[in-house]
């Protein structure tokens, strides 16, 4: 069967007029560090998934076949390829080929709909998409045939990734193809990838309806793998890696990326699983993890057999671990507080060298790049400011976007004019050059004048006997904005008591007007797990009875 005929059309036209907003890196890109790991140890283990093992040079081997089968196809720098995948070896070698040919990737959360999908496949112009037909138990070939056809007007090729199964042969009035047949091209293909080669977007929410398309140079990729891989201790020998959350977002990506700058081995598990990464953990003797808040629960609650932790060094988790560090001591889980976004990418900065073990618990920290830097400003006039005052974090790095794809106007609300990224979050920076993360911008309170970071007032409500979960908003009220608390508990409480605590415990003006109990917050998908829908929570606040 031959393969599709070349296609036509590229992204360059964007990419080519964004501007290198950094000199300050390394000129490299993630080929080129990808290729050092091969020379330096091209036996050495890189990727265990299931029963079967890759060594760096079968990695190697794989991604230099399918960029030689793209570039059979027609596909060239600039021309996006789409990702469709869970957590699988394939995503790996694919990625690595499209950075040898300077195409941009298209990270595709598996969890996205048909409308979205298309949203993003159309501006993205991704000429070529591979997907898996079946994934938990979901039709992705259906999906696609429910996208709107406007909004595939671009895409040219289509490959199932269906190693047990035979593909569909026609999605979307497309042939399909099967992703396996990339593997089988051997010519060689020179690499014609640089620095500042578009490398992959990632889907971010935004205060519009759609997701923006977070994009990255090559760059910006391999710096930060080695940041990481030397900060969190990838490079000692013996770390094996444990990848458990989902390669579509930079949580999961980073992980093989650091990996791949350490010439670390790492373990991809398909998708979560409670029990089966616990068995990973301790079959492999997982050293380093990057989690979220509500897989490290999920292992904390695991009550069916002993859980041994100890190989474990390090599991980064993001802000607010507060709630989870003493289960996780009890346990042995040893948690490492981390910051970052898709904007400047997972592990931006740490409390890997916090000063006492209350610093330890919060957002921000210390950045893993020597080049970066923070600032704060002043959130309505936009001038710096110094330590410890509050405002907007900015960030400048190695590790920072080239920019929102197809989409001029947000990229130029995101970057200042002296290259520096608005993150949207409030916080400070210490006298010691540190930073703290303390809540989103359009969280914080301006209560009785004083502004005022819901995770404070929340932290108090966690140190109350049985409170699991606390989000605290803002309620308009005659006298001002007022603070309002929605709570999980153990068991029924009583509100005034829990009211009595508060007062005993912060200034009054802090102190929640209301504490509700809720069975269940109102959460929305992401791409590693739910969200807090804080707006629904405050539209709830204004429902309440405050007399």
């Amino acid at each position: 069967m031959a393969l599709p005929l070349r296609v036509r059309g590229s992204c360059t036209e964007f990419i080519e007029r964004v501007s290198v907003l950094l000199t300050l890196a390394p000129s490299y890109s993630v080929w080129r560090m990808f290729e050092s790991a091969v020379a330096q140890g091209p036996l050495k283990p890189a990727l265990i998934f299931e029963s079967k093992a890759w060594t760096y040079q079968a990695l190697h081997q794989e991604a230099n076949a399918i960029a030689a089968a793209l570039v059979a196809l027609g596909i060239k720098k600039g021309d996006c390829v789409a990702i469709w995948l869970p957590n699988v070896p394939f995503w790996i070698t694919l990625f690595l080929a499209c950075t040898k040919i300077g195409a941009p990737v298209l990270a595709l959360n598996t969890r996205f709909k048909s409308k979205e999908v298309g949203d993003v496949l159309a501006r993205a112009e991704a000429k070529v998409l591979v997907y898996s037909p079946h994934f938990l138990g979901i039709d992705f070939s259906a999906l696609i045939n429910e996208i709107d056809p406007v909004c595939l007007k671009a895409l040219s090729q289509v490959f199932a990734w269906s190693p047990e199964a035979s593909p569909p042969t026609k999605v979307a009035g497309l042939a399909v193809w099967d992703a396996a047949r990339l593997l089988e091209f051997h010519p060689f293909v020179t690499p014609v990838d640089t620095p500042d080669s578009a490398c992959v977007m990632f889907t971010t929410s935004g205060t519009t309806s759609r997701p923006k398309l977070v994009l990255h140079s090559q760059r910006s990729i391999a710096h930060h793998a080695q940041d990481v891989a030397r900060a969190l201790g990838y490079e000692v020998p013996g770390s094996v890696i444990l990848v458990v959350t989902p390669l579509c977002g930079v949580s999961g990506f980073g992980v093989p990326m650091a990996c791949i700058a350490a010439q670390a081995v790492f373990v991809l598990s398909v998708s979560f699983n409670t029990e089966q990464s616990l068995h990973i953990i301790q079959s492999h003797r997982i050293t380093h993890i990057h989690a979220n808040h509500e897989i490290v629960r999920r292992w904390l609650d695991y009550e069916a057999g002993p859980v041994d932790f100890s190989s474990l060094k390090m599991v980064n988790c993001g802000s607010g671990i507060g709630a989870l560090i003493e289960r996780a001591k009890a346990r042995t889980l040893p948690l490492l507080s981390i910051y970052g976004s898709s904007e400047v990418q997972a592990r931006f900065s740490s409390q890997l060298h916090a000063q006492n073990s209350s610093q330890a618990l919060e957002g921000g920290g210390r950045p893993l790049s020597s080049l970066a830097r923070v600032r704060v400003a002043d959130i309505e006039s936009g001038e710096s400011l110094g330590p410890e005052a509050r405002g907007e974090l900015q960030i400048c790095a190695p590790s920072q976007l080239m920019g929102y794809f197809s989409d001029s106007q947000a990229t130029q609300n995101a970057i200042t004019h002296d290259g520096y990224v608005r993150t949207g979050d409030c916080g400070y920076i210490r006298e010691d050059g540190s930073f703290v993360l303390e809540a989103r911008i359009g969280d914080v309170l301006k209560l009785s004048g004083f502004m005022v970071s819901p995770a404070e007032i929340e932290s108090f409500i966690l140190d109350y006997e049985g409170v699991l979960q606390c989000q605290v908003v803002g309620r308009p009220t005659a006298r001002g904005l007022r603070a309002v608390a929605f709570v999980k508990t153990q068991y029924e409480f009583q509100e005034s008591n829990l009211r009595d605590y508060c007062r005993a415990h912060m200034a009054a003006y802090k102190v929640p007007i209301r504490i509700i109990r809720l069975d269940e917050f109102p959460v929305t998908a992401g791409v590693n797990s739910p969200k807090i829908q804080k707006n629904a929570l405050r539209e709830l606040a204004k429902t309440i009875n405050i007399e």
